[in-house]
Parts: structure tokens; sequence; C-alpha cells
């Protein structure tokens, strides 16, 4: 077993990363979802986008991971911006990473958004973003209950 994850800030050059991958974002959606094409960015027109380009069967292995990533930002993006996760770069034994977190030292909820997004790319899966936004949310709510709850019993 791999030990636990260490936690960095992103520099410059990640959050540079970040939004460009987020206008990729923007215009993956204005090519495969136009109704849905303007700021912010929403889950539901990415998961309409997501779900249009994948009936477009890619097959190229840099087509995918360039929607893949732009998905995933944007993904991330939103935790961040709704949700109240963070940044962050997580570093294990197996490399470092790009990774948006909540509950720093008090539950530590870590998600990997191009990674989420890359297992579905692999099942196939649609209509992913806004349930699994909703889902990653509720958890931090109740880690965030249980953990004052905690505190306030020391």
């Amino acid at each position: 077993m791999g030990k636990a994850p260490c936690f960095s800030d992103v520099r410059e050059a990640e959050r540079s990363w970040i939004r460009l991958h987020i206008k990729k974002a923007g215009a993956f959606v204005s090519t495969f979802s136009p109704a849905d094409a303007g700021d912010p960015i929403r889950l539901e027109a990415l998961d309409r986008a997501f779900g249009k380009w994948m009936s477009t069967q890619p097959r190229e292995v840099e087509d995918i991971n360039d929607a893949i990533n732009a998905v995933g930002i944007a993904f991330g993006s939103i935790l961040v911006e709704k949700h109240g996760l963070s940044w962050t770069i997580a570093s294990d034994d197996q490399g470092a990473d790009l990774a948006v977190r909540a509950l720093p030292d008090a539950g530590d909820v870590v998600v990997f958004p191009a990674n989420f997004v890359a297992k579905r790319w692999d099942r196939k899966e649609r209509d992913f973003l806004v349930r699994g936004a909703e889902e990653i949310a509720c958890y931090v709510r109740k880690l965030r209950s249980e953990w004052e709850e905690y505190r306030k019993a020391e």
C-alpha cells in the first residue's frame, strides 16, 4: 500500500494551464452543444457537450486527451467555485497530479477531476458531471458536519 499523498499549492504554471483548459472547455461546449455556449460554463452544458462528443466516436488519442482535460478541468473549476474545494498538487509514490481538495486535515476529500472524467470515458458513461458534483458536495457537507460535531465533543 502506498503512502498518503502530500499536498502543495498550485503555482502560476498550473494556474495558467487551468485557465487554458477552461477556455478549451468553453470552445468544446460551443462546438458540441452550441445552445449552451456562453460564460460561465455550467455542468449541464458540459454533460450535454460530452455526450454529443462521445456520439462522434472519437479515436484520435490527442483529441480524446484534450477533451478529457478540458472537461475535467472545467469540472474541477466548478467544484472550486461553487462547492468550496481548492486546487492543489497531490503527490505520492506514483507521481504528482492536479487535484481539488476539501477539508484539509479534517477529512481530506480529494478529487482528480481529469481522472474523474477519464474513468467515465473508459466506461462510455454519459451525464455524470451534475450528479458527480452533487455527490461530492454532499459528501463534503457530511464530513464537515461530522468534523464539527467531533470538534465540539473534544
